[in-house]
């Protein structure tokens, strides 16, 4: 028995192999999409169409997939930015807050720091300012049209991986120079969680930038679909 052939899911699976996003978003996204295109087929009944030709003529009129993926794209990636922006604001000021409150509750330097150390620890204080600074300035950026959400979410991700590398650095060297600090247990459940958060803002600086790309390519008229 040969199956019958569905001119709607086959352009909703499609279009959902052609996109990249947020897990939830773009689940959202296909599901209105669907929703649309089964709305459609429905007025198109009710006018005496039959069936299959109804849902040829739904799919007609919402588009190919080359002409609507980069339109949802866009939005798909406006909200990667958005993503990463907001984990930058919240979670960089508050591994300030915890080491800060790690070395002023007597866990940190039994003597004063040299001054090596001193400099590091304003500058990781200082770039940590910076990055939430610009991730607020991002975040408000995504909420903004075409074309910004492009290129605020490419470089959201440049500034989150900036951010890791330059605070994880720093902090990175201010531990090899104070070995014996880095196995008092409070300060290996702050690495833990700075670790942990450094890995979240890894991954998401990886996406903005994977995704950005990829919007980019389906301006250009390429395949729209984002690897």
């Amino acid at each position: 028995m040969t199956a019958v052939f569905d001119p709607v899911s086959a352009h909703v699976a499609e279009l959902d192999h052609a996109l990249r996003g947020p897990a939830a978003v773009k689940r959202s996204m296909i599901a209105e999409v669907r929703d649309g295109l089964a709305d459609a087929v429905a007025d198109h009944r009710d006018r005496g169409l039959d069936p299959e030709r109804a849902a040829a003529a739904a799919v007609r009129e919402f588009g190919s997939v080359r002409e609507v993926a980069p339109l949802l794209q866009e939005e798909l990636t406006a909200r990667q930015g958005r993503r990463t922006a907001l984990l930058l604001l919240l979670s960089f000021p508050a591994l300030l807050l915890i080491w800060d409150v790690l070395w002023k509750s007597g866990h940190g330097w039994s003597v004063p720091p040299t001054p090596t150390v001193s400099v590091l620890a304003r500058a990781v204080d200082v770039l940590t300012v910076l990055i939430a600074a610009a991730a607020l300035a991002l975040l408000l950026a995504t909420f903004r049209g075409r074309p910004l959400p492009r290129w605020v979410t490419g470089l959201t991700g440049l500034v989150a991986a900036l951010g890791v590398a330059g605070c994880g650095g720093m902090s990175l060297v201010m531990n090899l120079l104070n070995p014996h600090l880095a196995v008092e247990p409070a300060t290996v459940v702050v690495l833990t969680v700075t670790v942990v958060i450094a890995g979240l803002v890894t991954r998401s600086a990886v996406r903005s930038l994977r995704f950005a790309r990829g919007c980019r390519r389906s301006d250009e008229g390429t395949d729209p679909k984002v690897g």
